[in-house]
């Protein structure tokens, strides 16, 4: 493995922000490891700004790092049993939301985490001379902190994970008065950011024409140097003989269930009960009571199975190991955002079924060629998908994927800082050799 560089001084000071960093397990966490990582690697200089919220430790790359106090991560949130739980901490006893979630404009973390976390970045700014910061989301109210910091001169990349108000991974507004004032704040804010970076085009899109923004494109990735791991590792988890279909990580997040996939499941084996006996679906990630029932169903005569949350290196010796993986597309945000995991699914080679044939997941798999999609409403057509899976002999991703390698957006989320202090006036651009 090559040295990391973040000691080398002929690249960029970068303030980095983001409320979900490692070593917390969930997926919106590997953005900003994976930017912080090879950003470093390439020999810019990166100052992390968190939240205890998100665990204590080290982020591999950082040149600094600096984590503030957070209402979640104190003995004032009162959905900390919650909150362990998504995390894969604990087991959840039900899957609930807080009444202040449908009240706070942007979201919880305007009350949560801001107040600890916009002085720091101010301190952190007029003590560092940063060339820029960057600010990525969700939750949306970490660009309120960029904001700040531009109208004192700092220039300003703002990355969206999720849409703000477009295709959002959080119910809609119970007013319309919340609504305006959430497009509002929108609108405000990213106006003034010097460049917009979206994960996929869908949010890019809506940006250019509902707000006449311009935003480049850099989509979420994998890391090639995590697929060193035995996938004997996880000898034992996956049964011999079966087809196994495999999902890593929270099935119920942004509105999505696994409860039309059981009802495919329950159509495949009055449908097809041979093909059905011959399959496995194995969820690896936290689970709650309600998804717990479901996958518990005795109609689906033990063809569900959970093996609880797993390290991330087990996780990925799990997608590697599995016949297939399986990514759930529906839901709040499920049109237009693409996590780091479906990256991960295509990177183990292994073929991917999309349940959502209209989401930005199904055209990547459908592009990669790796895999196939359905219509994640409907049970037969989630039981004819299952059919083929397990019958036919579909093919993974077998082209080069090395596009969607975190050192090579990495290299491109450096050309768009590079690209911003061109643009400002007495910004020095860096040559590299």
């Amino acid at each position: 493995m090559r040295p990391y560089i973040a000691h080398v001084p002929r690249g960029r000071s970068i303030l980095l922000i983001a409320q979900l960093t490692p070593p917390s397990p969930l997926s919106g966490a590997r953005r900003p490891a994976n930017l912080v990582k090879y950003l470093a690697r390439r020999g810019n200089r990166v100052t992390v700004l968190t939240s205890l919220a998100a665990g204590r430790g080290e982020i591999v790359g950082a040149w600094r790092l600096v984590r503030t106090r957070d209402v979640l991560s104190s003995r004032l949130n009162w959905r900390s049993e919650h909150f362990h739980s998504i995390q894969g901490r604990q087991q959840a006893p039900a899957s609930r939301s807080s009444a202040l979630e449908s009240i706070v404009v942007p979201d919880l973390a305007l009350i949560g985490w801001l107040p600890f976390a916009l002085p720091r970045a101010v301190a952190l700014a007029r003590e560092s001379h940063f060339d820029c910061v960057i600010t990525t989301s969700p939750p949306p109210a970490a660009h309120l902190i960029g904001l700040a910091l531009r109208r004192a001169g700092l220039p300003w990349i703002a990355d969206l994970r999720d849409g703000w108000t477009f295709d959002p991974p959080r119910p809609r507004w119970p007013t319309g008065m919340q609504d305006a004032a959430d497009h509002a704040m929108e609108r405000a804010a990213l106006a003034r950011a010097d460049r917009i970076v979206a994960v996929t085009a869908p949010i890019a899109d809506d940006l250019g024409k509902r707000l006449g923004l311009e935003a480049a494109i850099i989509t979420n990735g994998f890391d090639p140097e995590e697929y060193g791991a035995d996938v004997t590792l996880v000898d034992g988890l996956l049964t011999p003989g079966r087809h196994s279909l495999v999902h890593t990580g929270r099935a119920g997040v942004s509105g999505r269930s696994p409860r039309l996939l059981i009802e495919g499941l329950v159509e495949l084996r009055r449908l097809w009960p041979r093909t059905a006996e011959r399959l496995e679906v194995v969820f690896a990630g936290p689970t709650t009571l309600e998804e717990r029932e479901l996958l518990a169903d005795e109609r689906l005569g033990g063809m569900v199975r959970s093996v609880g949350a797993l390290e991330r290196s087990l996780a990925l010796a799990l997608q590697r190991a599995a016949d297939s993986l399986l990514v759930l597309a529906t839901g709040a945000s499920g049109r237009s955002v693409a996590t780091n995991k479906l990256f991960e699914y295509l990177a183990a080679r292994r073929p991917v079924l999309v349940l959502g044939e209209n989401s930005v997941a199904a055209r990547i798999v459908g592009e990669a060629g790796g895999g196939i999609v359905a219509d994640g409403h409907d049970p037969e057509a989630i039981a004819a998908a299952l059919r083929v899976l397990v019958e036919a002999n579909v093919e993974p991703a077998s082209g080069d994927l090395a596009r969607f390698a975190w050192p090579v957006l990495a290299e491109r989320f450096e050309r768009e800082i590079e690209t911003l202090l061109a643009e400002v006036p007495g910004a020095t651009r860096v040559r590299r050799p």
